[in-house]
């Protein structure tokens, strides 16, 4: 016969523990770089982090914008700037910052103030992402560049954005064959 004892406080005694051990997948799934960059922000988001992005999270982020195609953009006249930025995967005050520095940006301004963004100052907008943040230029050196090489860089960019267009495809058409 087992003697027990008689709890008064509500006491339980710790269950002991027992050690399993991890067992490794044998073959690791592909994972993508967007994948990656969308569980760093899904984390970020979880621990409420303010404040500005890191070099390392603005570097990941720089790749990830998502501008609709021509066609879309002509559907609408004018974008708010709430609409351009969220495209961008930066803030309001950043595009306001580009506004101020860079003299080809003149978003149409309504009476109240809004900033309103057409076509081309998207496609204005997206050569300044591109030179900011994938060629990693200064303020002032991507000004000179714009200044100087307006055309050269129209061109570079849309053989770029064909290239990871053409990448993305690929990658996607790995992925399916894999699964």
């Amino acid at each position: 016969m087992a003697l027990e004892q008689l709890d008064l406080f509500g006491y339980e005694a710790p269950k002991p523990v027992v050690k399993t051990k991890k067992v490794k997948p044998a073959v690791k799934p592909i994972v993508t770089k967007e994948e990656i960059i969308i569980e760093e922000e899904v984390k970020l988001k979880e621990k409420g982090k303010r404040g500005r992005k890191s070099y390392k999270e603005m570097y990941n982020s720089a790749d990830l914008i998502n501008i609709p195609d021509d066609e879309t953009l002509d559907k609408k006249l004018y974008y708010s700037i709430s609409e351009v930025a969220e495209w961008f995967n930066v803030n309001p005050s950043l595009l306001r910052f580009w506004e101020s520095e860079f003299d080809i940006l003149q978003p149409r301004k309504n009476r109240k103030g809004d900033r309103l963004f057409k076509k081309e100052d998207i496609k204005n907008l997206e050569l300044i992402h591109y030179l900011l943040r994938n060629k990693k230029y200064s303020i002032e050196g991507a000004k000179d560049y714009l200044k100087n090489n307006k055309n050269n860089l129209a061109l570079h960019q849309q053989l770029t954005a064909a290239l990871n267009n053409c990448k993305a495809f690929l990658l996607e058409l790995k992925a399916n064959l894999n699964s």
